[in-house]
């Protein structure tokens, strides 16, 4: 019954979420007690503008990730609730430990939360990136203000041409310049017809977004996650791969709301697990 505190938002006004933080907050106290965009280069929005205010964007979250091999590498997740992030699942392959960084357009600044758990889907295949979506849990809650709020997961989002995506790090594909500064980008969506005509093998639960050729204003290495939103708060997609052979420009995004049903039990699953 207290866990039920931590589902997602759906059917709810942003309004109404708004006046429900400063209660979710308090309540937390007793809640439960093909080529992947990843790589050890992270970052990366090529070309799109710098974000002027974090609160544009207060629901990206920056993971920090160590493998088993040594090496760090960087995923973008979006906040569902005080103490679960949404990502994909192949940042999580191979992890030793990770933690989040949430509240500041600069990856060195910020407030770092650990995670202590994270879930993968069941049927993830990294061999053809089929249900690449992932969830991880903080071992101490995030505390929501202007900074730091969490998206609207819906079944049904309001439809949209036009989505805009978030990341940190390279400004240029080529020769991996990066920045500590979170940038974002517009994406236009594809409709299923479109990305399957193009990429016949793209996975079911998969959108396309972006531009067919264009050198610029696209996800990249190390953007994988980050999440894709229509209207500022709701969450559509999560950056997963591109198939560089076909257009550089053009990304596959993990369809959230296909994920649903998944997402709204494994979360719940995870944030009262012991």
């Amino acid at each position: 019954m207290i866990c039920e505190k931590h589902r997602l938002i759906d059917k709810q006004s942003w309004t109404t979420i708004l006046r429900q933080e400063i209660m979710a907050v308090r309540l937390l106290i007793v809640i439960c007690g093909l080529k992947l965009v990843i790589g050890k280069q992270e970052g990366f929005i090529v070309g799109g503008d710098y974000v002027q205010s974090v609160t544009d964007y207060p629901h990206v979250a920056l993971l920090s990730i160590v493998k088993n091999d040594g090496s760090e590498s960087f995923c973008g997740s979006s906040i569902l609730n005080q103490i679960i992030l949404l990502t994909v699942a192949h940042c999580f392959d191979d992890v030793v430990r990770a933690t989040a960084l949430a509240g500041s357009l600069d990856r060195k600044k910020g407030k770092l939360y650990r995670i202590d758990r994270y879930r993968q889907h069941k049927q993830w295949q990294i061999k053809n990136v089929i249900n690449d979506i992932a969830l991880v849990r903080l071992k101490i809650p995030l505390s929501f203000g202007k900074t730091v709020k969490r998206v609207i997961v819906m079944k049904n989002p309001p439809k949209a041409i036009i989505a805009e995506v978030a990341g940190w790090g390279a400004t240029d594909e080529d020769y991996l310049s990066e920045t500590n500064l979170l940038k974002h980008t517009k994406q236009k969506l594809w409709s299923n017809k479109e990305c399957r005509e193009v990429l016949p093998k793209a996975p079911q639960g998969t959108i396309c977004g972006g531009e067919r050729r264009s050198k610029k204003d696209f996800a990249s290495n190390g953007d994988s996650g980050s999440g894709l939103v229509v209207n500022k708060n709701f969450i559509i997609g999560l950056v997963s791969f591109k198939l560089n052979t076909v257009s550089r420009s053009l990304v596959v995004y993990t369809h959230v709301p296909y994920f649903y049903d998944w997402i709204f039990v494994e979360s719940k699953r995870l944030a009262c697990s012991e």
